[in-house]
C-alpha cells in the first residue's frame, strides 16, 4: 500500500512537471488588443505588424513572426517564387528592409499587401508571365 501512494506520488509529480514546463514555453497572448490577430482583427497595418516584429516583446515578435510565415506559406509559388530559393534568414532580412524602405503612408496598408509586395518584387518566378 504504501509502495501504491509512493508510485502514484511520483506520478503525479512528473506529470506537473510535464505540464508546468509544456505552458511556460507556449506563446502567450498579449493583452494589448491593438496587437492581437484575431478574427476580430483582420486587418493588421504594415506599421503595426512591423511594430510587433521589431519589438522587444518576444510575444509580440512571435505573432508577428506568426503572420508572417502564414503570408509567406500562401503566397509561396504564386506571388514569390518560395523556399527554395532563400533560407530563412534570407527571407527575415527582405522583410526588414522592404518595411524600413516604406514611406509613412504606405505602412498604413495592410501588412499582408506589402509583404507580398516585396517578395513579389525580391524573389519573382522567372518563369512566370
Amino acid at each position: 500500500m504504501k509502495v501504491k501512494i509512493i508510485w502514484n506520488i511520483c506520478i503525479a509529480s512528473i506529470f506537473f512537471v510535464i505540464s508546468n514546463n509544456a505552458y511556460s514555453q507556449s506563446i502567450t497572448i498579449p493583452h494589448d488588443t491593438k496587437q492581437r490577430l484575431s478574427i476580430s482583427n483582420l486587418s493588421l497595418t504594415g506599421a503595426k505588424f512591423f511594430d510587433a516584429y521589431m519589438s522587444k516583446n518576444v510575444g509580440q515578435r512571435h505573432l508577428a513572426e506568426m503572420f508572417l510565415i502564414g503570408v509567406l506559406d500562401s503566397t509561396e509559388g504564386e506571388s514569390w517564387c518560395g523556399y527554395k530559393v532563400a533560407l530563412p534568414g534570407s527571407i527575415q532580412e527582405l522583410i526588414y528592409i522592404g518595411f524600413k524602405k516604406e514611406s509613412e503612408q504606405s505602412l498604413n496598408r495592410r501588412a499582408s499587401e506589402i509583404i507580398i509586395s516585396i517578395m513579389s518584387q525580391k524573389l519573382p518566378c522567372k518563369d512566370r508571365t
